[in-house]
């Protein structure tokens, strides 16, 4: 029987893989392919949804082993203002709270080193997110720079007519 702190603290950890914002912009936000860019962006956002949700279902076996129930989540309702956005507009965004939630994951996964085979999981979960998130820091390098903006005509507004 593994401590119960440490089952918890896996849970938590299982929560957030589960409550991703890059699974948020797969499954649900509807993001509009605009351009080459997006078309870039968008398949490192699947691939990194596939592989969250593939880690969650790991977790969740393991989970499930030491009888824990887990229960139905939903994503936070904030990420619901990034419904209907550009890949590439939400890259800013994805870096800065995937940022946040992989700082969050190593928190929980030096908990979890008491726990060989919840620390070994939690380890390599975390690598791979890391791996990830460096991938798209990288991505945004590469963002190509906006057009200028065209120059504002001047002459008889319709007001005048």
């Amino acid at each position: 029987m593994t401590d119960p702190a440490l089952v918890s603290c896996l849970e938590d950890f299982y929560q957030q893989i589960k409550n991703s914002f890059v699974r948020y912009i797969v499954e649900s936000s509807e993001a509009e392919i605009r351009d080459d860019f997006d078309r870039r962006v968008m398949p490192l956002y699947e691939s990194w949804a596939r592989e969250l949700r593939q880690n969650g279902m790991a977790l969740s076996d393991l989970l499930e082993e030491e009888g824990v129930v887990l229960g139905e989540s939903s994503f936070p309702i904030g990420f619901s203002q990034f419904n209907f956005l550009s890949p590439s507009y939400l890259l800013k965004h994805v870096l800065e709270k995937a940022g946040a939630e992989i700082e969050a994951l190593v928190r929980a996964q030096r908990q979890l080193e008491a726990w060989p085979a919840g620390g070994d999981l939690a380890s390599a979960i975390v690598k791979r997110q890391s791996e990830l998130l460096e991938r798209a820091r990288k991505l945004e390098g590469e963002r190509p720079e906006e057009p200028p903006a065209p120059p504002k005509i001047k002459g008889t507004s319709a007001s005048r007519w």
